[in-house]
């Protein structure tokens, strides 16, 4: 087997012009790297089919599900404020980087930072807990044993309505 490499070889121009033919090419050592030998090429093949297996396997998938989930949430939730007159926009990097200024997914124009999230069926008991009760605007939620962390659950007219009502919009 001639060698193809070794007018690029170091290993071959140090010893004077004598080349011993490198097992698969495992001592090639190239003056200009841009000239790659069987060895390097096949490597580099191997490494890109390995990354779009990766790329193309079931976990990267559902990766792209639930960001573009994610996204499209954020999205219509920054829609429907505005068809309230109520300037809100998507966090840009949303839940990538962990600092205040890109932190939540929605941007109220108030400051006030909104986080979405969107479920096939979790949400059941919390929408049987508001409908229990037409008279009932809000939720009161805390965990057992923590007194002092409540969250408020209530219906998106409901926000819309003390929101605008905060900023001045409603007459």
């Amino acid at each position: 087997m001639e060698c193809e490499v070794k007018n690029n070889c170091k290993t071959y121009l140090e010893g004077k012009n004598q080349c011993w033919i490198c097992e698969n090419y495992s001592l090639y050592n190239p003056v200009n790297p841009k000239i790659l030998s069987r060895r390097q090429i096949q490597q580099r093949e191997e490494r890109k089919a390995k990354k779009k297996e990766l790329k193309n396997s079931e976990a990267s998938k559902r990766g792209k599900r639930a960001k573009r989930k994610g996204w499209e949430g954020e999205t219509e939730v920054v829609k429907l404020l505005e068809k309230y007159n109520i300037k809100a926009e998507r966090v840009p990097l949303s839940g990538m980087l962990k600092s205040e200024k890109y932190s939540c997914d929605v941007l109220l124009e108030n400051g006030k930072r909104i986080e979405v999230k969107r479920r096939k069926s979790g949400l059941k008991t919390i929408q049987n807990w508001l409908d229990e009760d037409p008279n009932s605007n809000y939720v009161f939620f805390r965990e057992d044993g923590n007194k002092s962390n409540w969250i408020v659950i209530m219906p998106i007219e409901e926000f819309i309505e003390l929101t605008q009502k905060a900023e001045g919009i409603m007459k």
